[in-house]
């Protein structure tokens, strides 16, 4: 996975963490996150460091509700109270300076940690971020065991977020959000006081909230100081310089070794010819890095012919319990028409999608066209697969009869190659399943494809390469999806899922988004300029507060290192001076001991010197708050 791989973390950095399914992204952060062991190397870290990761996947105590998942971001805080209360009955108790000196260095150490995880008004810090990521109401308060992935997901990331740890692991944050959320998210994250290494394959998201790229590719990193979008711009001329260069490199080897040929046979030019043979050794040669240039190839054969109307939606109302889903709601679909189905979470998308496939029940009418074949990529798609079958199993079972002969060449376009096929999809990554489930849907004849997220765990390349065959698809398409990149350009319609019903938006994704910014004011979306002025003034707060906690506990440190060395020195004068005052001494051991006196006097005055003026220090910096 990985060979000789170093690089360096700093406390202000924003990370992007890239490259392609399979390439290790989430392997290197579980490294780094200590989930995971690795060969051999380092990695070093501060002791008072604190970190936060957010898998892909974890395991969830459903017994909790979201309130209780993110009210233990601060356990620690309750933790370090009860620790205070102790240490400082201790330090009352203390009965040698040594035993004072360790209790008030705990002491300082739980102020500092308390004061960066802040130790009141928890309650309204856990509203305010489990609104923000997308709870209302009761759904704040119910079982984990009732939740879907992406909103158990959901409270993790809450918790994570309210610990506010100096440095932040994320892996697809985004997966499980939906575009309110997601700009939510990014406003955060983009004035969040700590150091955040970012797995994303949503481009819009890495430009907006990193400043520095390291990409994984083929055992090794490429760490450049840039965003995603300048990254992939700074390659391609560093590329193209790198080729330059070798391209003149081999035409100055071949001009010496012809000249070599030329003055190798004379005698007179033998010393010559030799320097140059030395020089040739000795040359570094340039080697042009090599460029992945695999990707799928995604072609979506021809559509057979259907009706004028695809799928009409009649009437259609659907509740869960007293939670109504759709009232009324009316949509027509149109051949060859390219429609994006958007709207925050709850509103009905991955419902709508199930009742047109008739995995949901529904009062109203729903009715499919004449001759409409159809093609379904559900959200949980990659783990619907059987993952005892091997990759070309799965896809032999797909495939129509006609197209069976095809499925090696369809898996071959997919990046199923060789031994592959072999593998059993319970060893895939999410990438690679993804990219099986999509391969699965092309070895059918079809004419309207329903894609419930279909881009989550492709990474950068194939999602492109996705969004060029939807573009050029000659059929009809409906698209869930919440990554605004994907969507941009993509679809003629969409529909957008708010308050029980379906609206048609005749506008583009970012149009949507900036409309939807200016009507909802100060609320999820957080466009009110006077809210993000205050978030912004609170996180340079916040920063400034870190910098001072900082430079406190440095000079803290200093003082207590200080103190120590005091009380070894006095300790040290103490017992010199009983055995000079006992005698008994020879004179020579005698004169060493009184001058022995002189320097630990001269070493005490200067400690103290420094102590006082570290004490003064303290005192300007105040007190921990």
């Amino acid at each position: 996975m990985f060979d000789g791989v170093s690089f360096f973390i700093g406390s202000d950095d924003r990370i992007g963490l890239v490259g392609r399914n399979g390439a290790g992204k989430s392997t290197l952060l579980k490294i780094m996150a200590g989930q995971q062991p690795y060969d051999k190397g380092t990695i070093g870290k501060p002791k008072e460091l604190t970190m936060g990761y957010l898998p892909q996947e974890m395991a969830h105590n459903l017994e909790l509700t979201p309130w209780q998942v993110a009210e233990k971001a601060f356990e620690e805080a309750l933790t370090l109270q009860a620790s205070l209360d102790r240490i400082e009955k201790d330090l009352e108790k203390a009965t040698t300076d040594e035993e004072a000196i360790e209790l008030a260095t705990m002491l300082a150490h739980a102020h500092e940690r308390l004061n960066a995880i802040g130790a009141a008004d928890h309650d309204m810090q856990i509203e305010r971020m489990l609104k923000g990521i997308g709870f209302v109401g009761a759904d704040m308060h119910r079982l984990m065991s009732e939740l879907s992935g992406g909103w158990r997901m959901r409270a993790e990331l809450a918790r994570l977020l309210l610990l506010q740890p100096d440095l932040l692991l994320l892996d697809e944050p985004t997966n499980h959000l939906d575009l309110p959320a997601i700009q939510w998210l990014e406003d955060l994250l983009r004035t969040y006081p700590s150091a955040l290494v970012l797995i994303s394959h949503d481009k819009t998201f890495l430009d907006r909230l990193t400043k520095r790229t390291i990409e994984v590719a083929g055992g090794r990193i490429i760490d450049r100081k840039a965003s995603w979008s300048k990254y992939v711009e700074l390659r391609k001329v560093e590329r193209e310089q790198q080729a330059a260069a070798a391209k003149d490199q081999q035409r100055y080897i071949k001009e010496t070794e012809d000249l070599i040929n030329k003055f190798r046979a004379k005698a007179s030019k033998a010393a010559f010819a030799q320097s140059l043979i030395t020089k040739l050794e000795k040359l570094d040669r340039i080697e042009v890095e090599d460029e992945d240039l695999r990707k799928m190839l995604v072609k979506f054969p021809p559509a057979p012919s259907s009706g004028k109307i695809v799928c009409e939606v009649r009437n259609v109302s659907k509740a869960y319990d007293a939670k109504q889903i759709f009232s009324g709601a009316e949509l027509t679909i149109a051949k060859g028409e390219h429609l994006a189905l958007v709207g925050a979470n709850g509103t009905g998308k991955s419902t709508l999608v199930r009742m047109i496939m008739g995995e949901e029940p529904y009062d109203g009418e729903i009715r499919m066209g004449h001759n409409v074949i159809v093609g379904y990529y559900a959200q949980d798609m990659p783990e619907r697969m059987s993952p005892q079958r091997t990759v070309l199993e799965t896809a032999e079972d797909a495939a129509s009869e006609e197209n069976r002969v095809r499925v090696r060449a369809m898996l071959g376009a997919f990046m199923f190659s060789g031994e592959d096929v072999d593998k059993k999809v319970k060893v895939l990554s999410g990438g690679e399943r993804a990219r099986l489930a999509l391969c699965c849907m092309l070895l059918k004849p079809l004419n309207f494809l329903i894609l419930d997220e279909p881009t989550h765990h492709l990474d950068i390349q194939s999602k492109d390469v996705l969004k060029e065959a939807l573009k050029n698809y000659d059929g009809t398409f409906l698209l869930v999806s919440h990554d605004r990149d994907f969507l941009t350009g993509l679809t003629s319609r969409i529909l957008e899922l708010d308050e029980f019903r379906i609206r048609d938006q005749h506008m583009d994704i970012l149009e949507l988004i900036e409309k939807r910014k200016a009507l909802q004011g100060a609320d999820i979306g957080k466009s009110s300029a006077r809210v993000k002025e205050e978030k912004a003034a609170k996180n340079i707060d916040q920063r400034d507060k870190r910098d001072r906690d900082k430079e406190r506990r440095r000079v803290q440190n200093q003082v207590q290192r200080l103190e120590q060395q005091l009380a070894d020195l006095e300790t040290e004068e103490k017992a010199l001076q009983a055995e000079v005052m006992k005698g008994g001494m020879p004179a020579d051991a005698l004169q060493k001991g009184y001058d022995r006196l002189g320097e630990l006097a001269q070493r005490i005055a200067a400690v103290m010197s420094e102590w006082e003026a570290a004490s003064a220090q303290m005192e300007e910096l105040g007190e921990a708050n």
